[in-house]
């Protein structure tokens, strides 16, 4: 590799050093969590952060998202950096000195960790911008958590002025312990679209089903067909998955109640699929509510499209994790599951690369659930892989 791209400064020492910083960062968002588009704290917080560290053009974009650029002092390109800052509405059980102090809201997936790992680079690169190549934008998104927010970032224009050519994104990952990466090209985390349905019939007293159109069982037959043809017609190992979360309906016994609403959620890694199944969804439901003499009423909310690793930004990130990270990060290949990611609404803007970080140190930890824990020195892993990777990027 040629000297010239090598950065003027130790990244492993310059890590080391701003480690307490993130780790203070990380456990002060922790205990102060926000739910999507409430995070006003946090937004505030954030743009104070990068004010005082003298980053260009920090403003507030997307409701409570925030922004910011670094040039740096050698050409090259432009490099979205992002992590997610939004909360999830759950009661936490790990018992920890910055426990949540928000009775019902808790970092329960990492965007704690990822917030302040964003403000610890982002000191870094300020400081160190005598050899950075080409620049950083840096986006703390709000409302990861189901509610758009990397779209609507992407609607008001943080790919532009300047240009993004690329983006990068990481995630801490429960499932694996301090020390390794998991990253892996194409398809990484599944399409999410959550659907609710509610149905109409005609209520009556449960001794007369034959003067009634019953909602309930309009909604057994339903979800039976559903379910029927996901599993006939795409059972195949591609990764399709639709489940029914909820069925709410009626109050008593003995009376048949006139509405039913039932919730789910659909799963895939391909496209057509996705909408196969979306039309099919949208059939059955004319077909059997027909056939009982009923309604129904349909709101399909897309979370996000299949997230997908360029081929070629991802090679170029394991290379340099392998030339730059390897003593002190192992790599692994990337098992795709059925989870959602909403930074693909970046990936399919600009050629990205979205890898894992791991974080547990005795057993590993499940996301989403009022137990999720981790040490935040952690952090260190997350800081050092993606400095590495913009420092060398231009290189590979």
């Amino acid at each position: 590799m040629n000297d010239r791209y090598t950065p003027t400064f130790n990244i492993h020492e310059a890590v080391r050093k701003t480690l307490p910083y993130m780790m203070e960062m990380r456990e002060y968002f922790h205990a102060h969590p926000e739910l999507s588009e409430k995070e006003f704290d946090t937004c505030k917080t954030i743009f104070q952060e990068l004010s005082l560290m003298g980053i260009e053009d920090v403003k507030i974009i997307a409701g409570t998202g925030v922004t910011g650029l670094i040039h740096g002092a050698l050409p090259g390109p432009v490099i979205l950096l992002r992590a997610d800052i939004d909360a999830l509405p759950l009661t936490e059980k790990f018992d920890c000195p910055y426990s949540s102090l928000v009775d019902g809201v808790m970092h329960a997936c990492g965007h704690d960790g990822h917030a302040a790992n964003l403000l610890g680079v982002a000191k870094i690169l300020n400081k160190h911008k005598d050899c950075l190549r080409g620049t950083i934008r840096l986006a703390f998104q709000p409302a990861e958590e189901g509610n758009g927010g990397a779209a609507r970032m992407i609607d008001a224009g943080i790919l532009n002025n300047p240009r993004v050519d690329y983006a990068l994104g990481l995630h801490v990952a429960g499932s694996l312990p301090k020390g390794y990466v998991g990253i892996g090209r194409g398809e990484i985390s599944a399409s999410c679209d959550d659907f609710t349905i509610t149905l109409h019939g005609r209520g009556g007293h449960g001794s007369q089903p034959s003067l009634c159109i019953s909602p309930i069982q309009m909604g057994i037959d339903i979800i039976q067909s559903i379910q029927n043809f996901v599993y006939n017609c795409h059972a195949d190992g591609d990764g399709v998955v639709l489940t029914f979360g909820q069925f709410q309906a009626g109050h008593n016994p003995n009376v048949i109640p006139e509405t039913a609403e039932l919730k789910g959620t659909l799963r895939t890694y391909n496209e057509e699929k996705r909408k196969r199944i979306l039309d099919a969804i949208q059939a059955i439901l004319k077909n059997v509510t027909t056939t009982y003499g009923g309604t129904f009423d349909l709101n399909v909310v897309p979370f996000s499209p299949v997230c997908v690793n360029d081929d070629g930004v991802t090679d170029r990130v394991v290379h340099i994790l392998q030339d730059h990270c390897a003593n002190r990060v192992d790599l692994i290949p990337l098992k795709r599951g059925s989870g959602s990611e909403d930074f693909a609404y970046f990936s399919a803007a600009v050629p990205s690369s979205f890898y894992y970080v791991g974080v547990y140190s005795d057993a590993p930890v499940i996301g989403h659930s009022p137990e999720f824990h981790w040490d935040s020195n952690a952090l260190k892993y997350m800081c050092e892989t993606m400095l590495n990777i913009v420092y060398y990027f231009e290189s590979y």
